[in-house]
């Protein structure tokens, strides 16, 4: 399946997309081109899937700056 290219989130972007929101909201119906884009550039999934990796990467700082504090992870140098 053909997927169409997100469009540039700017203002114009958020305008459209909050003004379809809205119309849907009060029960205005949606053409299927607007229904179309609509699905296509809805994202909340994207965000809680980009939300959950810098919580992840979060905590690996977190570890990892604990490790650093405590000194070498090995007794002697490698031979």
């Amino acid at each position: 399946e053909c997927q169409k290219p997100k469009r540039a989130k700017d203002t114009a972007y958020h305008r459209e997309k909050m003004l379809l929101c809205k119309q849907e909201e009060v029960g205005i119906q949606l053409n299927a081109d607007q229904a179309d884009w609509k699905d296509d550039t809805d994202d909340e999934s994207d965000d809680q899937e980009l939300e959950a990796h810098y919580m992840y990467m979060a905590k690996l700082q977190h570890v990892s700056s604990e490790v650093v504090d405590s000194g070498p992870i090995f007794d002697k140098e490698p031979e």
